[in-house]
């Protein structure tokens, strides 16, 4: 059972873990040739270490396409060990799993609870408003979970995330239900401007990104108008309002209003301003 723990070449499963600087392992991962190969290692590896399978979450398991993938190795996993690296872990291996002849590979990812709690809100009266400050959106992205993002930034996402997942915005309760309960070779991700929607859903991980303040609102339209506009002009500005895609909008209705109305463009800010809130 030792054998486990040896690096090697391999041909049935490798193991993936992430720890810390004391060494103890606070992420799992293990892809394997089939479903039954990759429980039969996790319970080796949990033996062969001395570990408690409750001490451990699982967040994510599913079979997926090997693809134009020759091999899994630390190298390979580039963006699961630089994720892991902003969390203080070092991505450790037993070896390299070559995949020769293989179709599809099956997975699962588990996390410690110290992990565990975080990435993700304390669920209760008392909800947390904030992410965890140093793990970015993108790497609780990488890391292949299902996630719940209450996206009030109106940050596009689907830019941010890896091919295989797939965005639903807004989706009704019962379908997201019914995806979480069922086994999927890919993760989801769910994006909502009202996260409470979906509180009786257990998501791995809930990433919460707020609205942007009125100087970083100013200065994304400034970048976008190629001109200075002054955060006092979104002071009283809703918070709702507060976001990427308002900028966008309201710089489009800026220049339009410059070409079609050839107003100045402190005229036709001034007027975008009051018509992107609804004004006279």
């Amino acid at each position: 059972m030792e054998d486990i723990l040896i690096p090697k070449e391999r041909h049935d499963a490798v193991v993936l873990i992430g720890v810390d600087r004391g060494e103890n392992v606070e992420f799992i991962k293990v892809y394997a040739v089939s479903e039954e190969k990759a429980k039969q290692t996790l319970e080796e590896f949990f033996s062969a270490k001395g570990l408690f399978p409750g001490d451990y979450r699982l967040v994510s398991r599913g079979s997926e396409e090997v693809g134009e993938r020759k091999a899994i190795t630390t190298k390979s996993e580039a963006s699961l060990s630089a994720s892991l690296a902003r969390l203080g872990l070092r991505l450790l291996s037993n070896g390299v799993l070559y995949l020769e002849g293989v179709e599809r590979i099956y997975q699962f990812t588990l996390v410690s609870e110290a992990l565990y709690q975080r990435i993700t809100f304390e669920k209760g009266e008392d909800v947390k408003e904030e992410p965890v400050p140093e793990f970015e959106p993108l790497d609780v992205f990488s890391l292949g979970v299902d996630v719940l993002v209450e996206n009030l930034r109106g940050t596009e996402l689907g830019e941010v995330l890896p091919p295989d997942t797939v965005l639903l915005r807004e989706p009704p309760l019962k379908e997201v239900y019914e995806l979480l309960e069922k086994e999927r070779d890919f993760p989801i991700v769910v994006e909502t401007k009202d996260a409470g929607k979906y509180s009786s859903l257990d998501f791995p991980a809930i990433v919460r990104l707020p609205p942007l303040t009125v100087e970083e609102f100013a200065a994304e339209l400034s970048e976008r108008l190629g001109f200075r506009v002054e955060p006092e002009r979104f002071l009283d500005y809703p918070p709702e309002r507060l976001n990427l895609r308002n900028v966008d909008a309201l710089a489009r209705l800026v220049r339009a209003l410059m070409a079609r109305k050839r107003l100045s463009p402190e005229e036709a800010l001034s007027l975008a301003v009051r018509l992107n809130l609804g004004g006279p």
